[in-house]
């Protein structure tokens, strides 16, 4: 027999067979304590420091903040307050760097929501005359303070002063392009040195121009002086009708403002406005005829014949009085002839008439 088959042969009878049993029961048992020790404990741990427990009552107390116009600041503050003291816990007494980056970053996204809210809700402050003119006009309407300060800010509008004798606007030569409102003193409204109205403190200076044109390149028919020191706001056309396009709450404020300061100057004219038979004219009854030209300036829209290019289609004449008498008053129906075109019929004792704007 060759000498590597005999070695071959004694490696084989020297090397025993081994075969692998596998204890299952044991295997599941090991697998059963490893499940519990990553799911479940099996031993609790001590209680966290005292810096754990500030931080989740900050927290909580945050989250029960009621809905509120502070209740947005006092929540992102409480839970920064939570969360800086979360980051101290993790960074010192934990000493886990995953537990404080997340902890440091929720502090931070909190700490810039806290002091934007305290900048957006900072209070604003007006001078004297400006805050006395919010709290007159604008904070009956609910304007707020922020949306009144772009009012009246530099960008749209200019604080002026005039004195005794000087005049806003100049008839047939000043332009309409800009709305002022009178903060303080008095001024009077003349049509060819004829005194229309009064205009006083609160009041817009040049509301019915405003209002009655379109461009801005229309003169006034009014000349409006000072009757002593006033100091006004005026905003040029342009820079008001921009931003009350960019605020649609303002402009519908603006608008019902503008309106009833312009009720009010009619009315003051229908005091000085009156027939040949010495009664008062009604502004709501549109009596008096005018031609095209009078009737985009509301403010002479009473006056009629006053200025020099009115024009009477009806033959009649309108009286400016200071005082009248209501005692000696005849019938309205006598008094309506004065102002009916000269075309209208009469049938029988009764006189109709087509009133026409």
């Amino acid at each position: 027999m060759p000498v590597a088959d005999k070695f071959l042969n004694l490696t084989n009878r020297s090397v025993p067979y081994i075969q692998t049993v596998v204890d299952t029961n044991y295997v599941n048992l090991s697998n059963i304590i490893g499940l519990d020790n990553m799911i479940g404990c099996t031993k609790w741990e001590p209680t966290n420091h005292v810096l754990y427990h500030l931080a989740n009552g900050m927290l909580c107390l945050g989250l029960l903040v009621p809905d509120s116009n502070y209740g947005a600041l006092f929540l992102h503050g409480l839970m920064f307050l939570g969360f800086l003291l979360m980051s101290v816990w993790s960074w010192v007494i934990l000493c886990a760097p995953d537990f404080f980056s997340w902890n440091f970053a929720f502090l931070i996204l909190n700490g810039v929501q806290t002091f934007s809210l305290m900048y957006s809700i900072r209070p604003v402050k007006f001078c004297a005359e400006l805050e006395d003119v919010y709290v007159s006009l604008f904070l009956p309407f609910r304007v707020s303070r922020h949306l009144y300060k772009r009012l009246v800010c530099s960008e749209f509008c200019t604080l002026m002063t005039l004195h005794e004798g000087e005049a806003y606007a100049t008839q047939s030569v000043t332009r309409t392009d800009k709305l002022g409102l009178l903060i303080s003193g008095v001024m009077h409204a003349y049509s060819n040195r004829s005194l229309l109205h009064t205009i006083t403190e609160k009041q817009f200076i040049d509301s019915p121009e405003f209002e009655s044109t379109a461009t801005g390149d229309e003169k006034f028919q009014v000349s409006i002086v000072a009757a002593g020191m006033c100091r006004y706001l005026f905003w040029p056309r342009q820079s008001v009708e921009y931003l009350l396009v960019k605020e649609p709450y303002l402009a519908c404020i603006m608008k019902t403002i503008i309106g009833r300061d312009i009720t009010n100057k009619l009315y003051a004219l229908n005091e000085k406005v009156a027939t040949p038979a010495g009664s008062r004219l009604d502004i709501r009854l549109p009596s008096i005829p005018s031609t095209k030209r009078q009737r985009k300036d509301l403010r002479r829209a009473l006056v009629g014949a006053m200025g020099s290019d009115g024009v009477s289609s009806g033959g009649g004449h309108v009286l400016v009085i200071e005082h009248e008498n209501d005692l000696d008053k005849t019938s309205d129906v006598d008094e309506t002839d004065v102002f009916l075109p000269k075309e209208m019929n009469v049938v029988g004792s009764m006189k109709t008439a087509n009133f026409i704007l």
